[in-house]
């Protein structure tokens, strides 16, 4: 009784991944004809699912297959792009609601990407090498722009107060008047002393109002209208 020849599907994948049928049999200790002859006669049977990552053999790198999609090329064209808007601008792409034009490479469609790029990443689905790239081109990629106006609408305030005591000589304070200038301010000390109280205050936020303004953790009264706080305004543009 003829014995079938024993299956040998590691010859398929191997060749699949573009190593010569020469290499194959020489690891086998076998003749190439042979293993050339196995994976054309079994190959179709022996294949399965997609075929395997091209791999080097001997430093030569095997030729791209022709209907092999390059899923980096679209990727890496909104990088381009985005690298020349900032070079242009010298500032990041932003999207506002009213933007007409929302084309390819414009700075709504720029913006946009930036947004999606932040979503995957957060999900856990932005690829390694695509990290590296944003973080060479823009660094500050991961915060998103509501976060950056935030903060700088917070730092803009705080230079207000100081501001405000280096011309009075104290902190703001509770008017009657209901949008007076120093109400807005006093109110929003308040708000930070509440924030801190609730843990909900930045340790860094926290640092630089203990630093710039220590009288921020007290609620004015009459006993603390003398109260000064000798800084310079220009620190408050540095943590």
């Amino acid at each position: 009784m003829k014995r079938s020849p024993r299956p040998h599907p590691e010859w398929v994948l191997m060749a699949d991944a573009g190593i010569p049928f020469a290499i194959i049999a020489r690891l086998n200790d076998i003749d190439a004809k042979y293993v050339r002859d196995y994976v054309r006669r079994r190959g179709e049977a022996i294949r399965g699912g997609p075929a395997p990552a091209p791999v080097l053999v001997h430093d030569r790198p095997v030729p791209r297959p022709v209907g092999y999609a390059d899923t980096d090329r679209r990727w890496r064209a909104r990088l381009t792009q985005l690298e020349a808007f900032l070079a242009e601008h010298h500032r990041r792409p932003h999207s506002p609601r009213n933007e007409t034009d929302r084309g390819p490479g414009s700075e709504w469609a720029l913006a946009h990407w930036l947004t999606t790029q932040r979503s995957k990443h957060g999900a856990g689905r932005l690829l390694a090498h695509r990290m590296n790239a944003l973080d060479r081109v823009l660094p500050s990629w991961r915060v998103d722009d509501r976060t950056i106006e935030n903060e700088a609408k917070w730092r803009l305030t705080l230079v207000e107060v100081l501001r405000f005591h280096q011309e009075r000589g104290r902190c703001p304070a509770s008017s009657r008047v209901a949008d007076s200038p120093e109400r807005v301010l006093a109110d929003w000390l308040r708000n930070q002393r509440l924030g801190s109280q609730a843990g909900e205050l930045g340790a860094e936020r926290g640092a630089w109002l203990d630093r710039q303004v220590p009288c921020w953790r007290f609620p004015r009264s009459p006993g603390m209208r003398a109260m000064t706080c000798k800084l310079p305004l220009v620190s408050a543009l540095s943590p």
